[in-house]
């Protein structure tokens, strides 16, 4: 569903005029822009979860690094079972 969205007319013209000194199209940028900014809300929000899981559990940042790298090498090695 399309949405319309009001932007100070001043800075679009700025934006606009930017995107298209780098040959991209603005609205296609900004869809781009506000993807990335989603997908980096949902990462934080994963390392706060992580992070408070952590403090919960008694294990430290270390130790999680650690069994991500223990995992990764059994999923490498073919031991895994991902």
């Amino acid at each position: 569903m399309a949405k319309d969205i009001r932007v100070d007319a001043k800075l679009w013209e700025q934006f606009e005029h930017m995107a298209k000194e780098r040959r991209r199209n603005p609205l296609r940028l900004l869809a781009t822009y506000m993807r990335e900014c989603m997908e980096t809300w949902e990462d934080e929000k994963l390392d706060r979860e992580i992070r408070r899981d952590l403090h919960r559990s008694g294990h430290t940042e270390a130790d999680a690094v650690e069994l991500v790298r223990k995992f990764r090498r059994q999923r490498r090695s073919g031991n895994g079972t991902a």
